[in-house]
Order: structure tokens, then C-alpha cells, then sequence
């Protein structure tokens, strides 16, 4: 026998006359079953995109692997460390490198300008975030090769700061500051030096848009 419309709506008026509808224990038990295995989906459980997903690789382990490759001479895996748009700031340099291919072919020139046994050593370097990275170091040599006697190349201190995001889910250098020891040490005069710059400056404060 059919359900018809009609007959569903005789049994609604019938119980609002003060007859109680049973529903079969089956369909009680069916409804149970049902409100107990339903779980719904989160929205942690489905990331949004790849940026979502943050590589596990710490990113003091990517900056010392940039390191590694420019003493090896290995610009290819420099490259996938390197953001597209990375902006590397060196401040003996009047404007820093715009961009992956500007930066990697600054440092292929470093790399023909220096022999093989100056490297880059790592003296600190801080593991704590995720997403900056600070790192002291100087040109030296390895504790394997000889040439310098154990010396590090004169004026080559220096300390850099790296930031890194996560991009097509991949954590890459996007910005690099780097802060060398200068040739020339003035000293205290500096101090004479920066009084005098800053009595120009509040003069005429234009002249700080020409440097």
C-alpha cells in the first residue's frame, strides 16, 4: 500500500487531536545508529593550499646548506634555496641584488674572484625560529685544507640576517642582509662623524634623499 499525500496528512491532524503516532522501533533504532557513526568533516583536516602545509626543514639547516653550496661551487642547489624575488642586501654595495638570477650571478663572481680553499665559516648561527635566521661568520679556511695556515682572510667578519617564507611549498631565502667588517676603522672619530651628520641632517634634512 502507497503512501499518499493525502494519507500523511490525515495522521499529522489525528495527532494533533490527542492520539499518539508510535514510530516503529526499528526507525528509532536506525535514527541512533546513524546520529552516533555521523562525524563531520573539519576544516583543519583540508588545507586551503600548499602554503597551508609548513615544511618541517628548520631554516638554520637551509641558510648552513647555502653555505655549503656557494664553497662548493654549486650555484644549482644555491638556486632552489633562493626565493625568485629575493632581495639580498650587502651594505659595502650602493644597492642590494634584486632577484634570484642578479644574486646567484653576484656570487659566481665572488666564486671566480677567490680561490678554492676560501670558504665561508660559520662561527654561530641562531636554531630558534622558523622564519629568521642570524648568522656570524668569516672567510677562512676548512680545518682540512692548509693553505692559509690556519688564518682567516683579513676584513671578512661579518654577520647576516636571512628571513624565509614558505612558497609553492617549499621554504625559501627571501631576504638577506649582510653587515661586513670595514677595511677601514675609524674608531671614536665615528662618533665626531655621525654629530656632524646629524646637525646636517636636521638643517636640511633633504640631503638625506641623496644617500
Amino acid at each position: 500500500m502507497s503512501v499518499t499525500p493525502s494519507l500523511i496528512s490525515s495522521l499529522r491532524s489525528y495527532s494533533l487531536l490527542g492520539t499518539k503516532v508510535v514510530t516503529p522501533r526499528s526507525v528509532v533504532l536506525q535514527r541512533r545508529l546513524l546520529s552516533t557513526s555521523y562525524v563531520p568533516a573539519t576544516k583543519a583536516a583540508l588545507p586551503s593550499s600548499a602554503n597551508d602545509v609548513v615544511p618541517k626543514t628548520p631554516a638554520s639547516e637551509i641558510v648552513s646548506s647555502f653555505y655549503t653550496a656557494i664553497n662548493v661551487n654549486d650555484l644549482a642547489s644555491a638556486r632552489d634555496l633562493i626565493a625568485q624575488d629575493c632581495v639580498y642586501e650587502d651594505l659595502i654595495f650602493s644597492s642590494p641584488f634584486v632577484g634570484r638570477t642578479a644574486i646567484l650571478d653576484f656570487f659566481g663572481k665572488f666564486i671566480d674572484a677567490t680561490s678554492t680553499d676560501m670558504q665561508f665559516v660559520i662561527d654561530d648561527i641562531s636554531k630558534e625560529d622558523s622564519s629568521a635566521v642570524g648568522v656570524s661568520w668569516h672567510l677562512g679556511e676548512l680545518p682540512e685544507l692548509t693553505q692559509w695556515k690556519g688564518k682567516r682572510f683579513p676584513f671578512s667578519k661579518s654577520c647576516s640576517f636571512y628571513r624565509l617564507e614558505v612558497i609553492d611549498g617549499k621554504k625559501q631565502i627571501v631576504y638577506v642582509r649582510d653587515c661586513v667588517e670595514p677595511a677601514i676603522k675609524p674608531g671614536e672619530s665615528v662618533i665626531a662623524a655621525v654629530k656632524g651628520v646629524a646637525w646636517l641632517l636636521r638643517k636640511f634634512p633633504q640631503i638625506a634623499d641623496r644617500f
